[in-house]
């Protein structure tokens, strides 16, 4: 076990650069917060580095790096206004396309905190393979990460052009099923399908146009009260909650 009780380590300063996302582009890594998500990425074979100033929690990770560290590194390094006092540098795993009959793609979601929500309900519902458009938030965010509340670890998610993965879930069968507010059908319209894809877009924008192009139907939840839309991360787990139990 290692012991640093300095905030100029080398060590605390690279780990310190992970908050940025062009740092963790370089070095595959970033960091999570708090024991819940440290054990998670620890499980999954993730976890490289564990810090902490508590020795016996520290004991309890063999195979890893383990730091004994101060208050004052934990503050520093911690994302949030209450510090746990355990963080872990994990590996970027870098998923690629894989054939499979359930798929959630997200067109350019741009805040942390729906990303995190999105996946976990993904995962809760079952379908684990998640695409993401280049200009959707990182999915490193801190904040993400900590709404993921660990299911970042048990997901297929990655990051490409949709045009791309469109054009192969069409040669494959896949039915692509786009939320929209110009849709002609809602979610209680759909068919029972055995293969799919649900695209749901940006907060403000919406979907982008490649996938209105790409759509093989347009769809929208049926809504009350003169409500015209939902938080893109309550519409995604209304419409795959519908979609995989018609």
């Amino acid at each position: 076990m290692e012991k640093i009780t300095s905030i100029n380590n080398q060590l605390i300063k690279d780990i310190y650069q992970l908050k940025q996302k062009k740092y963790r582009n370089q070095t595959k890594k970033f960091m999570v917060e708090g024991l819940h998500l440290v054990e998670e990425a620890y499980k999954n074979k993730v976890l490289k580095i564990v810090l902490s100033n508590d020795e016996l929690l520290l004991n309890k990770f063999n195979n890893v790096k383990t730091v004994l560290v101060n208050n004052q590194i934990i503050e520093k390094l911690s994302n949030t206004t209450t510090p746990q006092n355990v963080l872990g540098v994990v590996d970027i795993i870098e998923n690629k396309f894989e054939l499979a009959d359930k798929y959630l793609i997200l067109d350019g979601v741009n805040d942390p905190g729906n990303l995190g929500t999105i996946i976990r309900t993904s995962l809760a519902l079952g379908v684990d393979h998640l695409i993401l458009s280049n200009n959707t938030v990182d999915i490193y965010n801190d904040k993400a990460i900590r709404a993921t509340q660990g299911a970042i670890f048990k997901a297929n998610i990655y990051y490409t052009d949709l045009e791309d993965i469109y054009i192969k879930l069409k040669q494959n069968n896949i039915k692509i099923i786009t939320t929209s507010l110009e849709a002609n059908k809602t979610l209680n319209d759909l068919e029972k399908m055995d293969k799919f894809a649900i695209v749901v877009g940006n907060e403000a924008n919406g979907i982008s146009n490649v996938s209105k192009e790409y759509a093989d139907e347009l769809i929208i939840i049926p809504m009350k009260n003169n409500i015209e839309s939902l938080n893109v991360g309550i519409a995604s787990g209304i419409i795959l909650y519908g979609v995989l139990n018609k």
